[in-house]
């Protein structure tokens, strides 16, 4: 079965499928098929707002210890870092601050090389299978705008794109090992895999991002 989300029907072609994986190209609506690809990125300022929770990890994780949390009735969370191998032996509670929303977004887009138009590919807000069914992004988190900066080719040229999504082998078991009540173009967009290649006018494909989105 072909399974294209919905977002990107309208510039998708050439789609096969391969066991649970779709694959297909791209045409931007102004009929090319050449596109540069950009990647979301922190500016010095957010890296700096980020810092504080990755070095706390970083003491909660540090020593070769193990560590373990505990969560209060009020939903109040607790990390402790674990002194001893006895699980039951003495910790330590390191305090880990929230990331920042905006440290937890990650995205994908192509510009038309022809028209200058512009596609999102992968937001993880919003697409696969926790953008779509579990992330539910509100207020700050659904509204922030990221920076992107251009995933640079050796040769510097557009190329074409090709995207490989994964999806549960049919709608009824998906819905069935989840249990999820979803529309079927819910299930569609649920995609648990996502890979983008360029590919360059030899016909050679470049991977340029990958992730598992559940």
């Amino acid at each position: 079965m072909i399974l294209i989300p919905s977002y990107l029907k309208p510039i998708a072609y050439n789609a096969t499928t391969k066991g649970d994986f779709t694959n297909f190209r791209l045409r931007c609506s102004c009929g090319c098929i050449l596109f540069d690809v950009f990647e979301s990125y922190l500016d010095k300022d957010e890296q700096k707002a980020c810092k504080p929770h990755y070095d706390a990890l970083t003491e909660l994780f540090s020593g070769g210890g193990a560590s373990t949390c505990t969560i209060d009735n009020d939903g109040t969370v607790h990390h402790w870092k674990l002194l001893s191998s006895d699980r039951n032996g003495p910790r330590q509670e390191v305090m880990v601050p929230p990331l920042p929303v905006f440290g937890r977004i990650h995205t994908i887009k192509i510009k038309c090389s022809q028209c200058g138009r512009e596609y999102i590919l992968f937001d993880n807000r919003f697409n696969g299978y926790s953008g779509k069914l579990c992330a539910n992004a509100i207020g700050e988190e659904a509204t922030y705008i990221p920076h992107f900066k251009q995933k640079k080719r050796r040769d510097g040229l557009p190329a074409e794109i090709c995207v490989s999504v994964e999806h549960d082998p049919s709608y009824d078991e998906f819905k069935q090992n989840t249990g999820i009540e979803c529309s079927f173009d819910d299930y569609e967009d649920a995609y648990t895999w996502i890979t983008i290649h360029a590919i360059d006018k030899n016909g050679k494909k470049i991977k340029v991002f990958e992730m598992e989105t559940d």
